[in-house]
């Protein structure tokens, strides 16, 4: 059976198909922008949680009375929530890498209260293959993360080792 048939899918036997999610490095290039959906709404308690989760003591994330007083004039979202979200939202699209490098930027730049929705773009900044022997390649990726209203709120950077096709583990014996 095509692969282009079922391209979400691979063959591992008659009539059987394992799912199959993000993009082989050959499948990117330099300047693709790529919109994630659907997009997540958070709420105050998500916040609280991760708060809580991560040991977060700044007032300014939970406490009402203080974050009236700010600038903002309520309880800011935590910037690690906003984080997981935004890199969640993506997986499908870049699930192929065996592992992110390193993060170039992540900057806030506007704030994110409880009850927003947030969204997730990305672009192919830079592309670095390495030698023909080398089983992945180096996807460079700017993210962008939109509330509701499709301003920003955070841009992101970070480096990828993505698979070379047939070269992802277990591609080829059904798992």
């Amino acid at each position: 059976m095509s692969q282009y048939r079922f391209p979400a899918y691979v063959q591992i036997g008659k009539q059987r198909y394992r799912e199959r999610f993000g993009l082989d490095f050959e499948d990117f290039t330099k300047g693709q922008l790529f919109r994630h959906r659907p997009g997540v709404t958070i709420s105050q308690q998500d916040n609280k949680e991760e708060c809580i989760n991560t040991l977060n003591q700044a007032m300014l994330h939970f406490d009402d009375y203080y974050a009236a007083q700010t600038e903002f004039g309520k309880p800011l979202i935590d910037t690690t929530l906003i984080v997981q979200h935004l890199m969640g939202m993506i997986w499908k699209t870049y699930n192929r890498r065996k592992k992110i490098l390193g993060w170039g930027k992540i900057a806030m730049v506007a704030p994110v209260f409880g009850g927003d929705t947030l969204y997730s773009e990305s672009e192919v900044i830079e592309l670095q293959a390495g030698d023909k022997h080398s089983e992945t390649g180096l996807v460079r990726v700017a993210i962008c993360g939109l509330n509701q209203d499709k301003k920003v709120v955070c841009e992101m950077g970070c480096d990828l080792l993505i698979y070379k096709r047939n070269h992802l583990p277990f591609s080829a014996n059904g798992y």
